[in-house]
């Protein structure tokens, strides 16, 4: 964990090469980390950029969402934690999709923060940092870089912070989850700037798994952002709920977008009646409206880091 100490051997670290690197983290669990990683990740390679997703989790969950768990090239993050823990280049599957690349993560990198405090016993920024350290090697080849960080883990929070120019907090609308898991990223954030990477910023946060249209809602999380935290940057695209494409998505390893494309050839009713097809077959058509959230998400999430790297001098 990050104190004051003064530390030598650190690792040196060119900003400019991660000012295109997302952190998307929050200090509480199923509030959309991972659902808005890979999709936002999917929907700017779809459109032409070149993207690598770094799994930082233990449980691997982007994974699920691209539909390469337990296959061939499922390491268990193997790779991934062998660059951190050498300060190697992080060596990604290539091409999960087009102009897609994804470093997988799983058990190894849970294994991650035992194993670096015990390697750099007593150098806590270097731990912080070795991260970072991995992907400036390679994050030339790449137009944007998207960090998927565990919850309720503030050594691999602290790695994914340090690494990142930007960081985007997804939240429900539960008062006290945005309490406690708001409350525990900002204290991260605060931490990780002072020590080891003050270039990052709050790009904004997002409200996930909602009614679109409920300004009622927005209202409150608002206020709930501000008594947590004083205040933050909002975007203006809520991600709306639907417990269908959720579980469609991990099922099938496809996102929202893909999903939609899919639902073209859902089985006909009477198709179903008739037993020449399954229930299970069909897709839901609130593919649709997620598809759109999550693309209107990601437009905004691209327009906002704009203006922002335009007013910097």
């Amino acid at each position: 964990m990050l104190t004051d100490q003064d530390e030598e051997d650190v690792p040196i670290i060119h900003r400019e090469s991660l000012n295109r690197v997302w952190v998307v983290a929050n200090g509480k669990g199923g509030v959309g980390k991972t659902t808005i990683s890979a999709n936002t990740g999917g929907l700017a390679a779809a459109g032409g950029a070149r993207v690598l997703i770094v799994d930082l989790n233990g449980q691997g969950n982007i994974g699920r969402e691209l539909g390469y768990r337990n296959s061939e090239v499922d390491d268990e993050g193997k790779a991934l934690y062998e660059a951190v823990i050498n300060g190697s280049s992080v060596v990604p599957v290539p091409n999960v999709r087009p102009n897609l690349d994804v470093a997988v993560g799983g058990p190894w990198v849970g294994r991650l923060p035992d194993h670096l405090s015990l390697k750099y016993e007593g150098q806590a920024k270097k731990q912080a940092l070795m991260l970072a350290a991995a992907l400036q090697q390679a994050s030339g080849s790449y137009d944007l870089v998207i960090i998927d960080s565990p919850p309720e883990n503030p050594p691999l929070q602290q790695l994914a912070l340090a690494a990142a120019r930007w960081l985007i907090v997804p939240v429900k609308s539960d008062s006290a989850a945005i309490e406690d898991g708001l409350g525990g990223i900002a204290r991260q954030f605060g931490l990780v700037r002072k020590q080891v990477n003050p270039f990052l910023e709050l790009l904004g946060i997002v409200l996930f798994a909602s009614g679109a249209t409920s300004t009622a809602i927005r209202r409150g999380v608002i206020q709930d952002v501000e008594r947590t935290i004083g205040g933050a940057p909002m975007f203006n695209s809520v991600v709306r709920h639907s417990e269908a494409v959720a579980r469609q998505s991990r099922q099938r390893g496809l996102l929202a977008h893909e999903l939609e494309e899919a639902s073209v050839n859902n089985p006909a009713f009477w198709q179903v009646r008739a037993g020449e097809a399954s229930a299970e077959q069909i897709i839901s058509q609130t593919s649709s409206s997620v598809a759109d959230d999550l693309a209107t998400l990601t437009r905004e999430m691209f327009t906002r880091m704009r203006e922002r790297e335009g007013g910097m001098t």
